[in-house]
């Protein structure tokens, strides 16, 4: 199955077995060594993992190649980190995680 169908598959409710569901929601994990995780959401944990001993590769673009988010950011000069997250990551040693 594909991804999509699994979306559009309907399940029976951990729940309520004489219930459908359906995966709302795609659950991304991404964690600073670079590794990505995904998952579909269930109704009632565990979620369901997708990628189970798969190498996942993400191209990351910018500028005019971007498909979405075009002019969100509010730098003009780069990315910089906004007061929360270096308040966040203030101390802590880098990768934030472990996977």
């Amino acid at each position: 199955y594909s991804v999509w169908e699994m979306m559009l598959t309907p399940y029976p409710s951990l729940r309520d077995a004489g219930v459908q569901e359906y995966h709302r929601y795609l659950l991304i994990g991404l964690a600073p060594e670079g590794k990505i995780r995904i998952w579909l959401e269930n109704t009632k944990k565990p979620n369901t993992r997708l990628t189970e001993n798969k190498d996942i590769v993400v191209e990351t673009v910018s500028g005019e190649k971007l498909a979405m988010c075009k002019g969100v950011t509010r730098f003009s000069h780069g990315y910089h980190y906004i007061k929360e997250t270096e308040d966040f990551i203030k101390d802590k040693k880098y990768p934030y995680g472990n996977w």
